[in-house]
């Protein structure tokens, strides 16, 4: 009788620990089923793509360059303006987005901004990078663009290495003076990040280039001006990168800066 119990009882046991791994095994497939539809969903999101391939993206998509250590996030679209297709407009209008660009750690929100009336994709650059970027749908006369609907398609190439001569201008500017030189840098307008580590040798209005080396003033009297486009106040344009060609000369307080004869956005 009591080893019939035993037999009995240790039966039970076994079919109560069978239940608890089949439920076991059921939350853990499930669990792994959430866990891929997570992790698929955040795959959609993010795409990885290569130096001067096309490329498109929907509002909140980011894209992974390859090899480069950059993202960029598709953030919003702040206007559209844009004058439909075969309608009169006083203005050609324009589509105003924001894109999120993480390069190394540090992100940026970048503005970029194109006409109406075209098909041709706008330039814009940043760090050593230029974007040609467009705008989709294009607007239809008595038709509203849904938030979801929009794309925003890029091109994502290298642009040309800044020099490394300003430093050796900074070290010793009598060496130079007179000399013509060609420095291409990153804009930086009147020394908003603060690197030419002193005021302007020329005029309340001199603005600052740095290359690889160090950061030098232009002065604001010189022959050339600068690009279109380009503001010296504004922090967006600091990524831009620019060559000015020009002779060097040095202040009275032994500052050297760049008299400039020609200057240009490389793109």
């Amino acid at each position: 009788m009591i080893l019939a119990r035993t037999v009995s009882l240790g039966l039970q046991i076994k079919v109560i620990k069978e239940k608890q791994m089949w439920k076991l095994s059921v939350y853990l497939a499930a669990f792994l089923a959430i866990a891929l539809a997570v992790s698929s969903c955040r795959g959609l999101d993010r795409s990885q793509v290569r130096l001067n391939d096309e490329f498109s993206l929907s509002l909140g998509q980011r894209a992974f360059v390859e090899g480069e250590n950059l993202e960029v996030k598709f953030e919003e679209v702040v206007e559209d303006s844009r004058c439909p297709r075969g309608v009169t407009c006083v203005w050609v209008g324009r589509v105003t987005c924001v894109i999120e660009l993480t390069h190394a750690g540090s992100s940026y929100q970048i503005v970029l901004t194109e006409p109406g009336l075209t098909d041709e994709y706008s330039k814009e650059s940043y760090e050593g990078y230029e974007l040609a970027f467009h705008v989709t749908p294009y607007p239809q006369n008595g038709k509203k663009i849904e938030r979801n609907e929009y794309r925003l398609h890029l091109v994502i190439s290298k642009l040309s290495e800044p020099t490394k001569v300003v430093g050796f201008i900074l070290a010793g500017p009598l060496t130079f003076e007179g000399r013509e030189i060609t420095v291409v840098g990153y804009y930086r307008g009147w020394d908003l990040l603060h690197e030419a580590k002193t005021g302007p040798p020329v005029t309340r209005s001199d603005w600052v280039i740095k290359d690889s080396t160090g950061a030098i003033y232009i002065s604001a009297e010189s022959e050339a001006v600068v690009p279109e486009g380009l503001h010296p106040s504004l922090l967006q344009d600091t990524g831009i990168i620019i060559k000015v060609r020009g002779t060097v000369r040095v202040a009275k307080e032994g500052l050297p800066y760049i008299e400039a004869a020609s200057i240009e956005r490389v793109e």
